[in-house]
């Protein structure tokens, strides 16, 4: 066997052992984030920070209407389309996020 034969074997023998060793993917989603919707950061306190103006503005530095205006303003560039295997997340919670 020449050195170029045992290169390639020596290269196929590592790829079958690292597809070996690569972990499966268990979930499309994992169960914990699925429950984003009903147990979620965005969804429990997003809604009670609104009720209080204080509160939102500590949260998020920013007023009520501030935030609705630049979401007004950005909600084009930030939302995704859902598609059949599950929903996106919406362009509020996106600016939510990436003010906080």
């Amino acid at each position: 066997m020449d050195s170029n034969e045992e290169i390639l074997l020596l290269a196929l023998l590592i790829k079958r052992r690292y597809r070996r060793l690569r972990r499966q993917r268990m979930y499309w989603v994992h169960p914990i984030l699925e429950m984003r919707e009903i147990h979620g950061h965005y969804f429990t306190l997003f809604v009670e920070l609104r009720r209080h103006e204080k509160k939102f503005l500590n949260y998020l530095r920013m007023s009520i209407s501030s935030f609705d205006e630049l979401h007004r303003i950005l909600k084009k560039r930030l939302e995704r389309e859902n598609t059949q295997l599950r929903n996106s997340i919406s362009s509020e919670e996106r600016l939510m996020i990436t003010i906080r």
